[in-house]
């Protein structure tokens, strides 16, 4: 057994970096594969985190004092007052689950920025286009599939997110919803474009119009705000240091993206299987889609209200409902919220003939956190927000690499289209987003900045710490 552990210290960096690439590969096996234990649902690229967090060990330990500055200090106090607020909720076991949560995915992070180099970025690169594009088949295999009548237990679709709801399909790949297989997708799309940007390949402008093609598929608003927020940053960036061509071409890949998911959609409708009269809907779900039947105009109609009207709709309203709920119940525990993951059980408490499940969300992450950790909660993680973005701001574009500056923009666009999104939904502790932050804080550290005397200083600590390793 101690020649095992001698080993397996001696060889710790490298498994370190196995484990990492094994991560990248995992992250968007939401759904499949996953077990259930005791009610919660562990997926493989969580077991494969734990490893990494498991070999990152000595070095969390050695460097505990890192977790005393700053970012780490910010996300080391949240999950104490997320602690706090759970042992005060109105159910403690769920508070503490969640509160759980928030620790694992900060020390992930925190174990990805001690892992990641700029020397194997182009291996990273790799596999993140790579899996990528086995999560883009996948999904055309779905789109296809349910057009043409495959049931859902061969497409994985969820029966909402068939044509039995607007007479086309969503994607939603290996992931809960359509909208987190697009929130994942940012990740392949942001590389591939910020690769394109500033090395002007053809193949990496292919990419990022096949990722952004299947985001456009999923029909999830939030992630559209989060695509325009990318490309409204970086066309900035763009026109800043006079890329012109590559502009051009970023704003060709949107529109030929969207017209042909556009498109995909509108002939969906003339080639699909019709849906006998007598379907069965399942009672929480509305429809009449059976009895009006599937034609191209009828998709681009219902399409186009989805994605445009924002006052009829009964998803919106519940999204309205739920986020007004959250301002009542952050108004009446400001300081410390409600417990994590308690929202839901309180707004059926207090909203019985309104509320009913115990796990309502109040689908925008602000309003959550507020309503659920308090503004101290919620002012924690805005000022972890803004000393990310303060630490971007000082990232010296000309005295870096290629690389460095495409996984910089890349990271930083990922980041940002995240925080738009989380705007429509309730999820604070999503792996692939904090493994990003923590991709995103590990090339800070490895790159030159414009003159800060006191982050310099700073950085260069840090830095001296990471070459006794």
């Amino acid at each position: 057994m101690s020649t095992l552990v001698q080993r397996l210290s001696a060889n710790s960096t490298r498994i370190q970096f196995i484990l990492l690439s094994l991560l990248l590969l995992l992250l968007p096996f939401e759904m499949y594969p996953r077990v259930e234990l005791y009610g919660v649902a562990i997926r493989l690229s969580q077991v494969v985190g734990a490893l990494l967090i498991l070999f990152c060990l000595p070095i969390l330990i050695k460097n505990w004092r890192d977790w005393l500055n700053n970012p780490w200090v910010l996300l080391a106090l949240f999950v104490l007052v997320s602690a706090l607020s759970a042992a005060l909720a109105l159910s403690k076991t769920k508070g503490l689950l969640v509160t759980s949560f928030y620790a694992f995915v900060f020390v992930l992070a925190y174990a990805v920025a001690q892992t990641f180099s700029l020397r194997h970025s182009a291996l990273f690169k790799k596999l993140i286009f790579g899996i990528g594009l086995v999560v883009v088949v996948f999904c055309l295999y779905q789109f296809i599939g349910d057009t043409l009548g495959v049931s859902s237990n061969y497409t994985l679709l969820n029966v909402r997110y068939t044509k039995l709801i607007f007479g086309f399909p969503r994607v939603q790949g290996f992931s809960l919803e359509p909208l987190y297989l697009a929130n994942y997708l940012l990740i392949p799309f942001c590389l591939a474009l910020v690769s394109y940007i500033f090395s002007s390949k053809r193949l990496e402008a292919v990419l990022a119009f096949v990722f952004l093609t299947t985001i456009w598929l999923t029909v999830a608003r939030g992630a559209y705000l989060g695509v325009f927020a990318v490309l409204f940053g970086l066309s900035i960036v763009m026109i800043y240091q006079r890329r012109w061509r590559q502009l051009a071409v970023t704003l060709g890949i949107a529109s030929l993206s969207l017209l042909l998911a556009f498109g995909m959609i509108r002939a969906s409708g003339s080639f699909a299987k019709q849906l006998p009269v007598s379907t069965t809907v399942p009672s929480n779900l509305q429809t009449n889609i059976p009895q009006q039947g599937i034609d191209a105009d009828g998709n681009t109609t219902r399409l186009l209200e989805h994605t445009t009207n924002f006052s009829s709709q009964t998803s919106v309203s519940d999204r309205l409902q739920s986020s007004e709920t959250a301002i009542v119940l952050v108004q009446s525990n400001p300081i410390i919220g409600v417990g994590p993951g308690n929202f839901g059980r309180y707004v059926v408490k207090a909203y019985p003939a309104t509320f009913v499940d115990p796990n309502q969300i109040a689908n925008n992450e602000t309003l959550e956190i507020l309503a659920e950790v308090g503004i101290i909660g919620f002012a924690l993680l805005v000022t972890f927000a803004l000393t990310l973005l303060w630490r971007g701001l000082h990232f010296s574009v000309k005295q870096n690499s290629r690389e460095a500056n495409i996984w910089f923009f890349a990271t930083a666009a990922m980041l940002a289209a995240f925080v738009v999104q989380w705007q429509t939904f309730s999820t604070l502790y999503v792996t692939h987003i904090w493994v990003m932050i923590g991709v995103y804080l590990a090339v800070l550290h490895q790159s030159k900045f414009t003159h800060n005397a006191r982050f310099a200083k700073t950085l260069s600590a840090y830095k001296k710490d990471q070459s006794k390793e």
